[in-house]
């Protein structure tokens, strides 16, 4: 079993981003979030996106203004966004969102976590440790938005087996094993050449952090619900500092 930083290196960033399908669309999809949340730069026009990745959220956060710092430990995730967007002014920082270091200098107007990146923490302690940094960090009136998926569905032992992306010559499936507080995660390749099929598979946990437990948790650590939406089984969250 590899640690979710691990799993990204060696397995899944060569294919995370084909792997979501066409980029274009859901960058589209997230600004379409965005403006039904009324995201749009109000103080220091500073948003931080942590868990950016390839900048399916970074792109339209700059779109509508927005200075931003893209954030992750994935240095060939990050060097996609200037690949897609040669013209973009996104800076962008290779870095844990867990270390204490990062939370540095003047907070952003908006702090995005999204792609499931808080259940790539290790623990529940973990989370409710970098909650505190960002409470810690972030100004009142500050915003913060989450995107994750509910895991908590599952019982320990059962099993959930899916295609995520597939074409002629590429299938990627995951399978999700459940346990008590964590999911363990397979992630499956098969990519057929000249020679035939091959396969590949990467394992890493993800946390369960049921819903009401996540915004009791940043309730206490003085985060006020504003708004939720929910598509294909990903919830969205907006939340603002006081």
């Amino acid at each position: 079993m590899q640690t979710p930083e691990s799993h990204y290196e060696n397995f899944l960033a060569e294919k995370y981003s084909w792997m979501l399908g066409d980029l274009s669309i859901q960058e589209k999809d997230q600004l379409e979030l965005f403006r039904s949340f009324e995201i749009s730069p109000q103080g220091n026009g500073v948003a931080w996106d942590l868990g950016a990745g390839s900048g399916i959220q970074s792109i339209p956060l700059e779109e509508l203004g927005f200075q931003v710092l893209a954030i992750d430990f994935s240095e060939k995730l990050l060097s996609e966004i200037k690949a897609r967007k040669p013209d973009t002014k996104i800076r962008t920082k290779i870095a844990d969102i867990r270390s204490r270091d990062l939370y540095q200098g003047v907070s952003p107007e908006i702090l995005l976590c999204m792609g499931d990146t808080i259940t790539h923490l290790e623990s529940e302690k973990d989370w409710e440790v970098t909650v505190s940094l960002w409470s810690s960090f972030l100004s009142p009136g500050s915003k913060l938005i989450l995107g994750y998926r509910d895991l908590s569905y599952g019982k320990p032992g059962d099993k959930n087996i899916f295609v995520v992306r597939s074409e002629e010559s590429r299938i990627f499936t995951c399978q999700l094993q459940f346990a008590q507080n964590r999911v363990d995660i397979t992630d499956i390749f098969h990519e057929k050449s000249d020679k035939g099929w091959t396969v590949s598979s990467s394992s890493y946990n993800k946390l369960i952090l049921p819903f009401d437990d996540l915004i009791r948790t940043l309730t206490r650590k003085n985060f006020e619900l504003k708004r939720k939406d929910e598509k294909n089984g990903m919830k969205f969250l907006l939340f603002e500092k006081f």
